[in-house]
């Protein structure tokens, strides 16, 4: 990959800058990342996010996070600076985006876990409290809650058609943010206790505040339990001074299907326990929970 990818780094960090070494980020999905360390520039080291494929998604999500990030520049988030963006993938040959490198790690399983839930709600409300921009576009929707494989997946849930029912009554943004679009555990990094960094803008958009509010509490609960998701919510509502729709916290958690048995332990890496076969019962008891909220 290096002389597909180190001509166009050259190009945007000059001719002296030469690719050194080039090492694969633990947890990527649909895109691969990877930490590339320089010489002959400013920076020691800058992370490259290059998708496997062509083709109008990873295209729209290279545009976003793109854009995002020059949103997002000198706010405070911790989110990375944008170098360079070829959406196109006309010098790289696939979508790709070049940031700089934060620092930090990710933690998944930390022992203080009221502090990691305080640091991951306010980071959230911070985000929520920044100005859009004109230009920002609505998030995608994880789900396609019309898709039969999906409705089919929901009918064996307890009360499904009623989580469904309040599912698609999630119109128009009661409470309209800028989000993140995928914010969770996995995409936030720590120095020491502190939550320093904040990545992977690829879904960045306008929605309701619940379209990542909903979104965490389901990380949350896949990978621990429904009592940190609600201890989540909980502290992000205190934080903000306000009440998240339910309609569209249940439009994410139905996001959930089989398939997160199988890529979820793929994400964490060996990074946390990992509980496949509970994941289904914590998600269930987390949408029954919704329900009774809602009223």
């Amino acid at each position: 990959m290096q002389h597909i990818v180190e001509p166009w780094v050259r190009e945007v960090l000059g001719p002296r800058t030469r690719i050194a070494a080039i090492t694969p980020l633990t947890g990527g999905l649909s895109q691969a990342m990877y930490r590339l360390d320089l010489t002959g520039a400013d920076a020691p080291a800058v992370v490259l996010r290059r998708w496997p494929e062509d083709g109008p998604w990873p295209r729209e999500c290279a545009r976003r996070e793109a854009a995002a990030l020059e949103l997002l520049a000198g706010g405070g988030i911790g989110a990375p600076g944008l170098i360079a963006a070829d959406p196109e993938g006309e010098r790289t040959g696939r979508p790709s985006t070049l940031m700089t490198c934060l620092p930090g790690r990710g933690v998944l399983d930390p022992e203080d876990v009221p502090g990691w839930l305080e640091a991951l709600a306010a980071r959230l409300a911070a985000i929520h409290d920044l100005p859009p921009g004109p230009d920002l576009e609505p998030c995608p929707r994880h789900a396609d809650m019309a898709d039969p494989r999906r409705r089919a997946w929901m009918a064996g849930l307890p009360e499904g058609a009623a989580a469904l029912d309040l599912a698609v009554s999630a119109d128009d943004p009661r409470r309209p943010v800028l989000a993140h679009g995928d914010y969770q555990h996995f995409n936030v990094l720590w120095t020491g206790s502190a939550l320093t960094g904040v990545v992977d803008w690829t879904g960045c958009g306008v929605a309701d505040a619940g379209r990542d509010v909903g979104h965490c509490m389901l990380n949350l609960t896949v990978l621990h339990d429904a009592a940190r998701a609600w201890s989540f919510l909980g502290r992000y509502q205190a934080l903000t001074g306000t009440r998240v729709d339910p309609a569209w916290l249940m439009g994410e958690l139905l996001d959930f299907s089989p398939a997160w048995e199988e890529f979820i332990p793929i994400q964490v890496g060996g990074r946390a326990p990992v509980d496949p076969a509970g994941m289904r019962a914590r998600v269930e008891e987390l949408i029954v929970q919704v329900l009774r909220a809602a009223g």
